[in-house]
């Protein structure tokens, strides 16, 4: 499934079901068909969610250097560049930020 996340403050994007699945674990909440972001649940989700990529890009940092590593050395690497949830997030999170900035809400799945 993919889901299509809007806000009046920014551009309107899409992430597929499994990778809004793990942005959603990491600020603590259930993802759903449908939902919203009030404009004033915006400031606290959007913290949560750079709290998280923060606490999570060390480890997304080390897998992309032994991918590289690995490929320097002329290892096979059997699996692709690892992506991590500071990437995955990066969307939702400019979106929150902008959001944040024109006192609006975001929305998904409607």
């Amino acid at each position: 499934m993919i889901i299509e996340f809007k806000s009046q403050a920014a551009a309107s994007f899409f992430m597929t079901e499994p990778v809004a699945q793990m942005v959603f674990r990491a600020i603590g909440q259930e993802l759903t068909p449908q939902g919203i972001f009030t404009k004033e649940q915006v400031p606290e989700v959007r913290a949560r969610l750079a709290r998280a990529v923060a606490q999570t890009r060390p480890q997304d940092r080390q897998a992309i250097d032994r991918h590289e590593d690995a490929l320097r050395e002329g290892e096979t690497v059997s699996e692709e560049l690892p992506i991590g949830l500071s990437q995955r997030a990066f969307p939702l999170l400019d979106m929150l930020l902008a959001a944040e900035k024109e006192q609006a809400a975001v929305v998904w799945g409607v």
